[in-house]
């Protein structure tokens, strides 16, 4: 794996913290490139993270560097400054780009988006209606299974799922309508404690 301009900083750092700082900022927002350049070009070595490093093991480049990071100090700053900015500016836009795909989505409502919820509803629905019924035609039929502890069971379920999933619809339902009413849906706990304080 090649050395980047991170790999480079850090073992700059030691001899020039201000170039360093400048090379370790937002690899797309410009500091590498801008700095890096800057540095490479006054120093006379290759313009990559092996030519700076390379440097450091040359003492007349490495006083040089060490000069570098002197004089040039508020030019570096200004460098990483900008590209620091570009990066922030880069990615409110990829924000707002990402907002306005995820509005747009939302907008195009197709029957593959809202329909798939209520027609798995009213399978789950039919299905347990349809359950139901057979075990009362069937109990009719049979009354001596009401004693059987299998079947009356299953029917205690069918009837426990068929009022747990008509108690979720109420509370959805109402939650939607405070939705459109422009009210925060609250939760039982949530009215309790309203009614309790007198709010």
């Amino acid at each position: 794996m090649g050395m980047d301009w991170k790999d480079a900083a850090a073992t700059v750092a030691q001899y020039a913290p201000t170039v360093a700082t400048a090379l370790g900022g937002p690899a797309a927002g410009g500091i590498t490139a801008g700095a890096a350049r800057m540095v490479t070009d006054l120093l006379g070595v290759e313009d990559s993270p092996q030519g700076l490093v390379a440097a450091t093991q040359d003492p007349e480049k490495l006083a040089e560097l060490k000069r570098i990071d002197r004089e040039h100090r508020a030019e570096l700053t200004r460098l990483r400054l900008e590209a620091e900015t570009a990066e922030a500016q880069q990615h409110t836009k990829r924000l707002a780009e990402t907002n306005a795909t995820m509005r747009a989505e939302l907008a195009t409502e197709g029957w593959y988006r809202t329909g798939w919820r209520p027609s798995l509803g009213y399978v789950f629905a039919l299905s347990l209606g349809g359950l139901a019924a057979i075990l009362a035609v069937t109990l009719l039929r049979d009354p001596t299974l009401a004693g059987d502890p299998e079947f009356t069971g299953l029917l205690v379920w069918v009837v426990g799922t068929m009022g747990a999933a008509l108690g979720i619809n109420v509370r959805e339902r109402s939650k939607d309508k405070a939705r459109q009413l422009g009210q925060e849906p609250q939760g039982f706990m949530s009215r309790l404690a309203a009614r309790a304080t007198g709010r």
